[in-house]
């Protein structure tokens, strides 16, 4: 019998930020959180990287956002390449960074593919006409090189042995994109024995997830979930929220992030149900 082995290998996911958009700890804030000695509540904004070996030998990186601190981050985490970035949505927090991959460009001498939904890839272009307009800049400066790829939830791609799969969350009334993850064979096809610490899901800046997208929430080895504070917030799951999501999908292991001040490490990990986890900047899902 033939048994099909995934294409990739050394999958890890590195949470490369776990904080809100304000960061942990906040400007001009003397909470018990901003003061602490703790240094898993010291957050910046909202990121992570899937870095794994491809069926080549190629060591690959895959961004998850870039966020206002991802030169921060990827000097902390020794990040010396970008072969792709998946964003969630358009704001500020997640898309911020996006001006630093220009030096990936340099070192990896080659273009960096960019996955978005319309209305984020919109964004991007607005924001950084220098980049996606170079040919108008007044002068040749140092800029970014990038792919541009759109998005529709539902409809995944594959990248470097990846099946990544856009799946609709809700940020409030804005609709925002997570990612299921899978590992493919050398057929193409989505193996049935997944890798650590694959099949993963992504989901920042979820206040509810719709209907439709449960399904492909389940059988999940890895789930990443927003949870914001204990108290309600209109376009964020609280922690009652996230944790009631987390033990509806069920999954073996669920890491909570973009997290604000509210929540203190050492506080709530310990209540957390079993399989579940308060995520902290430098995290490494293996």
């Amino acid at each position: 019998m033939v048994t099909h082995r995934p294409s990739i290998s050394n999958a890890e996911l590195v949470i490369l930020g776990s904080g809100t958009s304000s960061g942990v700890p906040v400007i001009g804030c003397d909470c018990e959180v901003c003061r602490s000695s703790d240094p898993r509540d010291n957050r910046t904004r909202c990121s992570a990287c899937l870095r794994f070996t491809d069926s080549a030998g190629q060591a690959r990186v895959i961004l998850i956002d870039a966020s206002p601190d991802l030169r921060q981050q990827a000097l902390r985490e020794n990040l010396r390449r970008c072969d792709g970035i998946l964003f969630t949505h358009n704001h500020v927090d997640h898309t911020f960074g996006l001006d630093e991959v220009r030096r990936f460009n340099a070192v990896m001498h080659a273009p960096i593919d960019v996955y978005a939904d319309a209305r984020t890839m919109e964004h991007l272009h607005r924001v950084y006409k220098h980049i996606f307009d170079r040919d108008k800049n007044i002068n040749d400066s140092f800029v970014a090189t990038l792919i541009p790829h759109l998005l529709e939830p539902g409809k995944s791609v594959d990248v470097h042995g990846l099946r990544i799969l856009p799946i609709q969350l809700l940020h409030g009334k804005a609709p925002v994109l997570g990612f299921r993850i899978d590992a493919l064979d050398s057929r193409g096809h989505v193996v049935a024995d997944q890798p650590e610490p694959l099949p993963l899901a992504y989901c920042t800046d979820a206040s509810a997830i719709p209907p439709e997208t449960w399904p492909q929430l389940m059988g999940l080895r890895t789930v990443v979930l927003d949870m914001l504070r204990y108290r309600h917030h209109p376009t964020h799951m609280t922690v009652d929220q996230a944790i009631s999501a987390a033990e509806q999908i069920g999954a073996a292991r669920t890491l909570f992030i973009h997290m604000a001040h509210d929540i203190r490490h050492a506080d709530l990990e310990p209540k957390l149900p079993s399989g579940m986890h308060l995520a902290h900047d430098g995290l490494i899902i293996r």
